[in-house]
Parts: structure tokens; sequence; C-alpha cells
């Protein structure tokens, strides 16, 4: 058997060393120019307190609890002038006291140290240890505490920065907030009157992009122009929807299917006062289509005086002794307002029934009493003849009828002045149901 030749390797000088980055070097100057706590900090600890509050917006979450860790071996006289703080825990203790790895105690103080938060102060044998009497460092190997506080100043403007970016960022989201609900209001109301939401639902759903892009950023720039394009989409829908609304409110849409009846041959009333209620005329092919309603289909008929004595409470809302039907139209339209009916659902019955029939309606609704509502008000009540009106279930003949019953009329005993035909034609006329 052959001799066996063992080669030995030399060792490296640097074997063992710690890396040194630029950071290291920084991290050693601080200590440097570090003399004692800064101005104002009468105790370590504060030191500590003020990395704690700037840690979220430094990026240095992670390494408060081994920083917290290090400052429990530090103790107030190491930080006087000509002294240093020095600790010198292994990594077998700060494993213990972190509740990790060794391996990870390694590469947390890397990371503190390439954070320029320690300095790393090496014996020739790469060990940790110290002396200490009468409670003075004599002689150390370990970590530098000094860079913490030659950054106190940095930490504590960090923080107060990163606090009003935060506060900023909050009250942004704040407003984007409102101006989503605000958004959403509006499509809600469109929605209640009927309006068209093609547009404002395009714009909500570009309002939720915006947003989801709010929820993922952190930087009050990218905020505050977000936050802008939002408010502009809400301004801008509010701004289409009150066109819309004051359209729908206008009482102008010149009920195309009503064309007044003027009668020469009625001495009792002013010439033109009287008209069919609705009288059928040739559709405009361009105009829109909506229900059917006729008024004058079974002769029908009832005057602006007549009506006028059938709900006295419209005649406090005219400003003429001979009304016309133009004036009990704006007659109606102020007796809803004074019966709590929004302008905007007045504008709706006039597109839904005409201006005339809606008057009539209105007229209809003063003469109930206030316990005949029960909770929904007089606006809940011509809601609900649009709704009838709208499955050709609504006859105003039948209420008119009622009023005149009430006012002491005789179904065929007494005549109006539309109403002149003789007495046996109009008993020998058969009855026929009118839908509106």
């Amino acid at each position: 058997m052959g001799n066996v030749e063992i080669h030995s390797f030399p060792r490296q000088e640097n074997c063992g060393l710690r890396k040194l980055t630029t950071n290291h070097l920084v991290a050693a100057r601080l200590a440097e120019q570090a003399a004692g706590l800064p101005p104002g900090v009468k105790h370590p600890n504060q030191l500590l307190a003020a990395m704690r509050r700037a840690a979220p917006y430094l990026g240095y979450t992670r390494l408060l609890p081994l920083m917290e860790t290090l400052f429990r071996w530090t103790q107030p006289q190491d930080w006087a002038p000509g002294a240093e703080p020095i600790v010198w825990p292994s990594n077998e203790e700060l494993a213990l006291a972190l509740d990790c790895s060794e391996r990870h105690v390694s590469r947390l103080i890397a990371t503190a140290i390439e954070a320029r938060l320690i300095v790393a102060k090496d014996g020739t044998d790469r060990k940790r240890r110290g002396c200490r009497q009468d409670g003075r460092i004599l002689w150390a190997w370990g970590f530098n505490l000094r860079p913490m506080a030659a950054r106190h100043a940095d930490f504590v403007q960090a923080a107060e920065a990163g606090e009003r970016a935060r506060r900023l960022c909050r009250d942004l989201r704040r407003q984007a907030g409102q101006a989503r609900q605000f958004l959403a209001q509006l499509l809600g109301l469109a929605q209640e009157r009927g309006l068209p939401t093609v547009a404002l639902e395009e714009q909500v759903a570009a309002a939720q992009q915006i947003a989801s892009a709010l929820r993922r950023s952190e930087e009050p720039a990218k905020l505050e122009a977000l936050v802008a394009a939002l408010q502009a989409l809400a301004a801008k829908a509010r701004e289409a929807l009150e066109e819309a609304v004051e359209s729908a409110n206008m009482s102008g849409s010149a009920d195309h299917d009503v064309r007044p009846k003027l009668l020469t041959k009625t001495p009792t009333e002013p010439e033109g006062s009287t008209v069919a209620a609705q009288e059928e005329v040739a559709p405009t092919p361009a105009l829109p289509i909506q229900p059917e309603i006729r008024l004058a289909e079974d002769g029908f008929r009832i005057s602006p005086a007549e009506l006028v004595r059938l709900a006295p409470r419209l005649e406090n809302c005219l400003g003429t002794r001979q009304p016309g039907w133009s004036d009990i139209a704006d007659a109606a339209s102020l007796l809803a307002q004074q019966l709590g009916i929004s302008h905007g659902l007045y504008g709706e019955a006039c597109q839904m029934l005409g201006r005339h029939p809606a008057a009539v309606a209105i007229a209809i609704i003063s003469t109930k009493q206030a316990g005949h509502f029960h909770s929904t008000g007089p606006g809940g009540y011509l809601r609900g003849m649009l709704r009838r009106a709208g499955k050709g279930e609504l006859f105003l003949d039948r209420s008119i009828h009622g009023l005149r019953e009430a006012a002491g009329y005789q179904r065929l005993g007494q005549l109006t002045a539309v109403n002149s035909a003789p007495r046996s034609a109009l008993a020998s006329m058969a009855p026929r149901k009118v839908r509106y």
C-alpha cells in the first residue's frame, strides 16, 4: 500500500471577513460624527421610538424587532460623549430572543448595517465580546449603535412627512368615495325619474375602475389625479342630469293629441272657454309613442269653469275670473306644489297624460281629504294614477261624475255649456267606458 500525499491549501487572508459596501462606510462615518445623544433626547429609548415611528415610511418595519433587541443590551451611560454604545450579543442569543434561526439573524444584521442603523466592530477572532467596569464599557467587540443618534433627525423628518402624506391620501380617498356615492345617487335619481341612464351607467363603471386604481396607490400625486378625474365625472354627470330633469319638468309637451274645440252657439260661456277634454288628432310620425289617453271618446266634456267649481282649491291659484285651459294648467302646477307634489312629478304627469288631463288629475286630488292618502301623500296618489294610466286603467270621467254628484249634480239633469245636447238625446245615449 503506497503513501497518501495530503495537499494543504494556504488560508486566504480575507476568509470569514465581513464584506464591505458603501453603506457600511457611510454608517461608520455617521458613528464618528455623532457625539452623544442629539439635542432634545434624554434617553436612548427615544432614538428607538423615533425609528419605530418612521419605520413604515422608510421600509424598516421588519428590522424593528432586531433593533429593539439590541437596545436591551445598551445602557444610558454608553451614550455619553466619548463613549461608544456597543452591544455584543451572540447570534444564538439573538435567535432565542427573536424566536428565529441564527441564519435569519445573520440576514437581519446584514440588512441593518446596509440600512445604516448599526456599525459592525469586529475583533481579530470575529467574535463579539466586551467588558464593563462600574457599568461602563472598558472594551467591546460587536455592534455600535451610534448611527441611530446621527439619524434621529432623519427619523423625525421622515415620520412627519409620511404622516402628512398618509393624511392626504386618506382625505383624497374620502373625496373619491364621496364622488362615487354622488354618482350612484345620480344614477338612482335618473332611474326613479325614468330618464335615460346609459351614459350614467358608463360613468359609474369608469368610476369603479378609477376606484380600483385608488386602492392600489399610496402616492399623493397619483391619488390627486385620480380623484380629480372622479370629481370631473361626477360634475359632468350632475350637469347632464340637471339638464334632463329640467327638460322633463317642463310642462310644454304641447299636448300633440289635444285640440281646443271652440263653440260659438252657446251664449252662457265666453267664446273659446270650453274644450273637449281631448279630441283625437292624427298622430305625427316623428313624435314618440305614448299611452293613448282619450277624454272625449264618449262625449265626456267639462269646462274650466265647472272644474273650478268642482275643485274649489284650484280657484285660489287662478289669476283670472274667466280661466281658459292654459290658466287651469298653470294653476294646477301651483296647486301641485301646495299639495306637496314635486315639480318633476307633475311634469311627468303632463308628459304622460297631457297638460289638460294632468290638470284635471291635480284638481281631483285636491278634493281628497288628508286621511285619504294614508302614508303616501298626494304625490304617491298621483304616481298611482300614472301607473294605472300606463296600464289603460285610469278613468278620470268617473272621478268627475263623482264630484258632480257630490256637488248636487244630477247625472242627466243639468247640462253644462259644452254638453248642450237635448235631454232626449242624452237619455238615448248608451254609456261607454273611457280609458286613460
